[in-house]
């Protein structure tokens, strides 16, 4: 039983000369395969480049995105101070 070896690659981001992400599948069964595709997946979502590209697929003005990343902060202290106000009033009714 001989091993095949297949590379996945991706061209983002290549220069010449450089290599890009690669996932080497090692065996002939689906589940090999599987493996590889799952590796792959986190490769690219640790290497952030698909929310590169969807952040640079409609332009945004930089006043917008200020306006978003406030919103967010915003979102966040309040989900901070829900839950806060949760945990101050469990406390508060074990006594």
């Amino acid at each position: 039983m001989s091993k095949k070896r297949v590379k996945v690659t991706t061209m983002a981001s290549m220069r010449p000369g450089e290599e890009g992400m690669k996932v080497t599948v090692r065996g002939n069964s689906p589940g090999d395969l599987m493996k590889a595709m799952r590796l792959f997946k986190r490769k690219i979502a640790d290497s952030g480049v698909m929310e590169e590209i969807k952040d640079r697929q409609y332009y945004m003005k930089p006043s917008e995105k200020r306006r978003e990343k406030k919103k967010a902060a915003v979102a966040r202290w309040r989900k901070i101070q829900r839950e806060n106000d949760l945990e101050f009033n469990n406390h508060k009714r074990k006594r």
